[in-house]
């Protein structure tokens, strides 16, 4: 699994690509390298466009491990939004999945989308 991350110039607006098939493994890796990059502050905004990954593969375990790597970094996190975009059915359902096993648990906002353009406009709400 492959990933970019590129930020915003004023440092709030994280926006991570990613590409290839995908595990929890890889998951798990570039939501650290987000709260150890340089930039990031507790509450800030992240877009995963996730349009270009193929997360077929991965096993309920994984997206549990997901789910329970995201709330231990909760608190590094903070209460910004995470949007992620979606471009198969399957994956769309799988990502809606990791969300309701993982919102009630950390302050982070989150929301699963199909369109990037939709998820944009839910992060600057």
């Amino acid at each position: 699994m492959e990933y970019d991350i590129k930020v915003e110039p004023d440092g709030r607006f994280f926006t991570v690509t990613t590409m290839g098939p995908g595990s929890a493994e890889g998951i798990i890796a570039f939501l650290d390298a987000i709260v150890s990059h340089a930039s990031w502050q507790p509450g800030n905004t992240i877009l995963l466009d996730h349009r270009k990954l193929d997360i077929a593969d991965i096993t309920v375990e994984g997206i549990d491990r997901v789910s329970h790597h995201f709330q231990k970094i909760g608190p590094q996190l903070g209460g910004g939004k995470i949007a992620l975009v979606m471009k198969k059915d399957i994956d769309f359902g799988i990502a809606r999945a990791w969300e309701l096993t993982t919102d009630a648990h950390v302050d982070m906002q989150i929301g699963v989308y199909r369109s990037i353009d939709e998820a944009r406009m839910w992060l600057h709400q």
